[in-house]
């Protein structure tokens, strides 16, 4: 079974990037020495120091819920004095009793459901620590076969060819509007590889089946890999990490 995966996005108000790196701090230190299910929890900011995302991992819905009651009293003052515009989005299986405490509490949650995606290597964990990617598109109407159909191929291309991709998996929403794709990897070259295994299969997708691709990076990139970006989903927006679990804060 697949891990239960959380990405949270926030707004940095301006001037606060420091206040809201001394709570991050403090949300990893409680996370550390509180929870029990907890896999990851990484925080990462743009480069302008506007935006900041929090990417979890739990091995299921009682581990979520333990990390926000753990985390509850930072969490409070990140979003009091620091942040805004708290949206969370899950990647996974979750109950309806679950999605109703969610609600009940924060209004719906966005899920998305995996559907397709690489068996990851051994000791491979989620990617975190490598360069990771996350794609994000819309499905043309009336086109999620087709759409379902030509990301396989681009599965079976990536499994067939990459060398360094230690990540590929694919989630659709529950209105089956929207799709994100989930990539990691060994480092720059390995998405270079990669782009060029698939580039013809990928634009079938979008020419038939998906628009509106726009792609996040999480980590360093060449300028090989900028331009690349700016071919082909009209740039990255390229975040940092800056603190986390298993790593120490970027300096």
């Amino acid at each position: 079974m697949r891990n239960l995966e959380v990405i949270a996005t926030m707004k940095i108000r301006p001037g606060d990037l420091q206040g809201v790196k001394s709570q991050m701090e403090e949300i990893v230190r409680s996370t550390r020495e509180k929870d029990t299910h907890t896999l990851r929890c990484d925080f990462f900011v743009n480069q302008e120091g506007t935006d900041c995302e929090v990417h979890e991992a739990f091995s299921g819905e009682r581990g979520l819920i333990e990390h926000k009651m753990n985390t509850m009293e930072p969490t409070v003052v990140l979003f009091r004095d620091y942040a805004s515009d708290h949206h969370a989005t899950i990647f996974g299986e979750v109950s309806e009793g679950f999605i109703n405490l969610v609600t009940e509490r924060m209004g719906r949650p966005t899920v998305f459901a995996f559907f397709q995606g690489l068996e990851p290597p051994a000791g491979s964990g989620d990617g975190s620590g490598h360069l990771e990617v996350i794609a994000r598109m819309k499905i043309r109407p009336g086109q999620l076969d087709g759409f379902k159909a030509q990301a396989a191929e681009l599965i079976r291309l990536t499994e067939a060819k990459d060398t360094q991709t230690l990540r590929y998996d694919w989630f659709v929403d529950e209105d089956g509007n929207k799709c994100e794709v989930h990539e990691a990897y060994l480092g720059a070259a390995g998405l270079v590889e990669h782009n060029a295994h698939i580039m013809e299969a990928r634009e079938v997708l979008f020419r038939d089946y998906a628009f509106d691709h726009r792609m996040s990076t999480y980590g360093e990139l060449s300028q090989q890999l900028r331009e690349l970006g700016k071919k082909h989903a009209g740039g990255f927006q390229e975040f940092s990490f800056v603190q986390g679990l298993e790593r120490a804060p970027a300096v």
